[in-house]
């Protein structure tokens, strides 16, 4: 039995997630609660091994709940209500996150990934590290490098990864391949899309359908098409992607 604790501070959210929760009889919920104030002995009475936590709660934010346990003895999956700023903050942490009403498909792939997961060898830290560096900046800051860290999820394990190691990113049926400076190759099973839209736009350039690359190793721009980079690489350009490779590369 996987014990679970829910932590919301809208009472139909946390009945809803409870009758979901019922479908699954392998998962047991030992508590329910709507502050934080509540929530640290509850959690430290109950010792679950899953806790389902809102973001944002009448006094506080859930993430200072995460701060009183080292290291975090819990999976966590947040619980959202639609915010393209926070999940662009939880996809930089690659965690797992609920939006707001709860689907039972949804909830459903959540506790799947909760049954199939392993030992995160020890990066839940820093993927809630990560996710609240995101949070902290401000919200209205597109062209600005929010956080200087990215996890990655492979189906092995959880990889945090500077920004300024990533060289270029490719994709390939519908996984993307990230090509880092110390020569390793990282595979996730996303495609480059989502990894356009939350890298920061001051530093990638998608170039082409199949990759995304880092600025900060543009070499040069062969006006046939071709980006190359200081490590070697030659990234194509697509036709109707030149003028705007150009404008990036020129500030304008």
């Amino acid at each position: 039995m996987i014990k679970t604790v829910l932590i919301d501070d809208e009472p139909a959210i946390r009945r809803d997630l409870k009758q979901l929760l019922d479908n699954h009889p392998d998962f047991i919920v030992v508590a329910d609660c709507g502050s934080i104030k509540d929530a640290l002995p509850v959690l430290k009475a109950t010792q679950p091994q899953l806790v389902l936590l809102d973001i944002h709660l009448e006094d506080g934010d859930g993430f200072e709940i995460l701060q009183h346990f080292h290291p975090i003895p819990f999976s966590v999956i947040f619980i959202t209500a639609y915010n393209d700023y926070a999940i662009k903050a939880i996809k930089y942490g690659a965690m797992d996150y609920l939006l707001k009403p709860v689907y039972e498909e949804d909830l459903d792939q959540a506790l799947h990934k909760v049954r199939a997961a392993n030992n995160n060898g020890g990066t839940l830290p820093e993927q809630v590290d990560v996710t609240q560096s995101w949070l902290n900046k401000p919200a209205n800051t597109d062209k600005t490098v929010a956080t200087d860290r990215i996890v990655l999820r492979t189906q092995e394990y959880l990889q945090v990864v500077p920004l300024q190691e990533i060289i270029y990113c490719q994709s390939d049926a519908g996984y993307t391949y990230f090509f880092l400076t110390d020569k390793r190759k990282i595979v996730v099973s996303k495609s480059i899309k989502e990894y356009e839209e939350i890298l920061p736009t001051n530093l990638f350039i998608r170039s082409h359908q199949s990759y995304l690359v880092n600025y900060l190793f543009v070499d040069r721009f062969i006006k046939d098409g071709l980006l190359v980079l200081r490590t070697g690489q030659e990234i194509p350009v697509s036709s109707r992607r030149k003028d705007y490779v150009v404008q990036f590369l020129t500030g304008k």
